[in-house]
């Protein structure tokens, strides 16, 4: 253990200062955005909307992300991700306070759709940022510290905003109390941009293609005898072209189909833990927070010891024993009578199928070329979030229908199902390219297309 701290200790010594700054402004962001995770649910059912209505704000935002997420990688590529986030970010709190007064049905779907297509910007151009200022070398470690800071400041969240709400209701009522804590929550996640603003951009080199060449003919030709609208269609048209190969573009298709299995399986039963607790075993606002918050502080301390089993047995195999190993726990939650059990297989699930993430994202950054890492994250989270936005509303009708026990235990036992075609099938499509990943004569290993 002495030894795994010492090696995060030094490469976080060594770290840009572009790293540090960047983690102190996503864990603002995820402190102030995981207030919405745990209460926005909660805040629907005290406004006497039914379950179908967090449903529909689940898949509105889902269906916002899946139709944004492909536009926003590409715009992420060209214009750079500082701007992006910066741009995104402010636009992701202002959107979080409109959330928080929202009172009709009709305000917060709009609200989750605004929220999904912002927030689509900022999930595609963070990672990237991150790859941009880390040594291949370290980004096991860095992506690992990313993490777990995020899971840090939702743990944080998770406890605070469940306290605030759980206090004010005392003197403001159901309604107002979780409304007040939302809002707190916006301002704080409107503050991690003034560390994002201190991150210097990375100028990266241009990848210069025929079809530039010749726009950039066009353009001083058409300049020297006053014609302009032409020449801008064509740079415009190159300027957001895929750049990628038709190997590169086989990859991402491949990170996609392993991303969509599991999303789909997520978007069953993660948006709607809180209203589990909450409906099969009535626990208060605090006692929710409290279990999904050490659910996440035990998830960040399995991501500190991912990267010595991915330097053991392989990066895939590492992530896919993460993810197997959780399959049996979320079972157990799928069929517990008990709160305490029902609790503690939420939190080693979490950490299990969580702790693979980094492990993951740092082999699609390793093997993806570095002018398509946005478009890659992009896809891959377009159906993440085609699965959510799917999903979310069967999830609820099976509840609605079933009830609390018995609905539950169907939509967990589902999502365990598709976890373990997905561990399945990233396994026998990943494993071949373990040594890629390590690989250090070059950050853009060719994949085989077969």
């Amino acid at each position: 253990m002495g030894s795994i701290f010492s090696e995060y200790r030094d490469i976080l010594k060594g770290a840009h200062r572009n790293v540090r700054l960047y983690f102190l402004a996503s864990f603002l962001a995820q402190f102030g955005m995981g207030f919405a995770g745990i209460l926005y649910n909660l805040y629907i059912k005290s406004l006497g909307f039914p379950d179908t209505v967090a449903g529909a704000y689940v898949s509105a935002s889902s269906l916002a992300s899946t139709l944004s997420l492909v536009p926003a990688g590409i715009i992420s590529d060209r214009i750079g991700r500082r701007t992006a986030v910066l741009f995104a970010g402010a636009l992701s709190s202002i959107v979080m306070m409109g959330q928080a007064l929202a009172n009709s049905p009709w305000l917060i779907v709009m609200g989750a759709f605004a929220a999904g297509m912002v927030s689509s910007v900022i999930w595609v151009s963070a990672l990237p940022l991150l790859a941009e200022n880390t040594e291949k070398e370290d980004r096991f470690h860095l992506f690992s510290v990313n993490f777990g800071i995020t899971l840090v400041a939702q743990v944080v969240g998770s406890v605070a905003s469940g306290s605030l709400a759980q206090g004010f209701g005392s003197f403001l009522g159901p309604v107002w109390s979780i409304r007040l804590t939302l809002l707190i929550g916006a301002f704080i996640a409107l503050f991690s941009l003034i560390p994002f603003s201190k991150i210097e951009q990375v100028q990266r080199p241009r990848v210069r293609r025929p079809m530039d060449d010749e726009t950039d003919l066009q353009s001083q030709t058409s300049r020297s005898r006053g014609l302009s609208r032409q020449p801008k269609r064509l740079r415009l048209r190159s300027r957001f072209k895929f750049r990628g190969s038709r190997a590169q573009l086989f990859l991402v298709m491949k990170f996609a189909v392993a991303s969509t299995l599991v999303g789909f399986g997520a978007g069953l039963v993660i948006p709607y833990l809180n209203l589990y607790f909450a409906e099969r075993f009535h626990m208060t606002k605090v006692s929710i927070g409290i279990v999904i918050g050490l659910a996440q502080a035990v998830t960040a301390l399995a991501m500190f010891i991912g990267p010595a089993l991915a330097r053991r047995i392989g990066p895939v195999k590492a992530a896919v024993t993460f993810q197997m190993s959780s399959i049996p726990f979320l079972l157990t939650t799928a069929y517990a009578t008990n709160a305490w059990l029902a609790s503690g297989a939420v939190v080693v699930r979490n950490a299990l199928m969580n702790a693979a993430n980094p492990i993951q994202d740092s082999v699609m950054m390793a093997l993806v070329s570095e002018d398509i890492r946005g478009f890659a994250v992009s896809v891959g989270q377009t159906l993440w979030s085609l699965g959510w936005a799917v999903m979310g509303p069967v999830s609820t009708r099976i509840v609605h229908h079933y009830g609390s026990y018995t609905g539950y235990a169907i939509v967990f036992t589902a999502t365990a199902t598709f976890y373990l075609i997905g561990s399945v099938y990233y396994f026998f499509t990943f494993h071949r390219y373990e040594s890629e990943v390590y690989e250090a004569a070059t950050d853009v290993p060719k994949p085989e297309t077969t």
